[in-house]
């Protein structure tokens, strides 16, 4: 028993282990009178509170043993940490201590420090959160980005300081990206404060103080963000978008990604988007396509638009499809199938993975693939490295700046929202329909020129029949 240490008294005998809870976690604590500095030790095992005792039990008889034994201290009398970690780790217990130089930490070396890992937060956090969240949102963004995230922080820094952590991200990661995941994290940490598993929080505040700022000229993660669809540093030019479409269907390793990044310069849509077009969404009579689904890269499902708050989109999306236009004859090149098979396929003729065109798309050493975009760098033919989803800022970037399409009609068009009532919002989704999304629009003033050079022209030829 865990107690059988105690008197009837209740009283813990003199030279005896206790392994037991104590401010919400389960803590062993060892007699001062096998120390030389006289002052008791007191740990975290990592045992989970809710189920204890059986384990506590095990764990106290072998503290006891290697402690009579002599090997919980040094030779200078001192405990020895790194033997109870591992005795931990053989008992499968994870309790992450920080061994300070001479012996145990104290309170004026360093901060408390949580019983639970990191990664044991995060993913206590992810659990809670799991049945509140989008199954395609906890799979890509908490299991996924964020959590690879943290790995990647913990791996690189080697330490599981939070203000390592948080300056590691903020120098490697998207900054928006990372702020989201500070947030995250203190809530995390609140969570486990609230069920008595932490005693303090060392991300509060830390997302507060982060500026829109974030990592150069790095490779990111694609994370599908609306926020900056107009900043033009982030797109491409017209003029690059056909450069790396020339290149691509010239490749014969390349070339079957053709038509599937052409549509989405083209169209601006979301490579789920893209990807789940199917051809009963194509409707030829109505010289339109519509965009009403996106495909889950992580559940490999197919998800409506807008089935859930996470999701600030349009709900369904219709794109002018002119014909004989671009986008008409683009489509008109695929051989058509059933009406729910899926328009674009790999080159195996399955459902396109988003994780294989990203590898096309940005290549990998190991697996000896150049990719699309480096060997284009190399060659002096684009200046930058952009991510697949970028082909959206792509499109949104030529059609408001090049083709001088009201920015309104391009956000119908695209899904993503703008500062505009909804009754006004409507009488745009009306006339975006009419408009051709290839051709450049025409401003008030050029229209004016247009009509008085129009009726200049009538007059001089009234005015020549006349003098006839």
């Amino acid at each position: 028993m865990v107690n059988s240490s105690k008197t009837p008294t209740g009283k813990t005998k003199k030279g005896q282990v206790t392994v037991r809870p104590d401010s919400g976690s389960i803590k062993a604590c060892f007699p001062r009178t096998y120390f030389a500095d006289g002052k008791q030790v007191k740990l975290g095992t990592g045992i989970n509170p809710d189920d204890w005792e059986a384990t506590a039990t095990k764990l106290q008889r072998r503290l006891q043993l290697e402690l009579e034994e002599g090997k919980l201290s040094t030779a200078e009398g001192i405990f020895n940490l790194g033997r109870y970690q591992e005795i931990l780790e053989e008992y499968g217990l994870r309790a992450k201590l920080r061994v300070v130089k001479g012996g145990l930490p104290s309170d004026n070396q360093i901060p408390p420090k949580p019983e639970l890992s990191l990664m044991e937060v995060w993913d206590m956090y992810c659990e809670y959160r799991k049945p509140g969240l989008r199954e395609s949102t906890y799979k890509n963004t908490y299991q996924m980005v964020y959590k690879n995230f943290l790995e990647a922080a913990i791996k690189a820094t080697n330490s599981e300081d939070a203000l390592k952590i948080r300056n590691w991200l903020i120098e490697n990661r998207s900054c928006e990206t990372v702020k989201k995941l500070l947030v995250n994290l203190s809530k995390a940490y609140r969570l486990g404060m609230k069920n008595k598993l932490l005693s303090h929080n060392p991300y509060e505040g830390m997302a507060e103080e982060i500026q829109r700022l974030g990592a150069q000229g790095k490779t990111q993660e694609e994370i599908e963000t609306d926020d900056d669809v107009l900043d033009q540093s982030k797109a491409y030019t017209w003029e690059e978008a056909q450069i790396i479409l020339d290149y691509v269907e010239n490749r014969p390793a390349l070339s079957h990604w053709f038509s599937f990044l052409k549509f989405k310069f083209l169209t601006g849509c979301r490579t789920g988007e893209a990807i789940a077009l199917r051809w009963f969404n194509v409707e030829w009579d109505k010289e339109r396509i519509i965009i009403a689904w996106t495909h889950d890269g992580a559940t490999k499902k197919f998800y409506p638009l807008k089935n859930d708050r996470s999701y600030k989109g349009e709900e369904k999306r219709k794109f002018p499809m002119p014909k004989d236009g671009e986008l008409w004859n683009l489509l008109k090149s695929i051989p058509k199938k059933e009406p729910h098979d899926v328009v674009f396929e790999s080159k195996t003729g399955k459902i396109i993975d988003r994780d294989v065109f990203s590898l096309a798309w940005r290549g990998h050493d190991k697996k000896k693939c150049k990719g699309i975009i480096p060997p284009l760098i190399e060659q002096g033919k684009l200046t930058k490295y952009l991510s697949p989803y970028n082909t959206r800022h792509t499109f949104i970037t030529h059609a408001i700046f090049d083709l001088g399409i009201d920015e309104k009609i391009v956000s119908k068009w695209c899904g993503h929202t703008i500062d505009v009532s909804n009754k006004h919002y409507q009488d745009v989704a009306i006339f975006a329909e009419r408009v051709n999304p290839e051709v450049k629009q025409q401003s008030e003033l050029d229209l004016l020129k247009e009509q008085l050079r129009q009726q200049q022209e009538l007059i001089n030829k009234l005015l020549a029949e006349k003098d006839k």
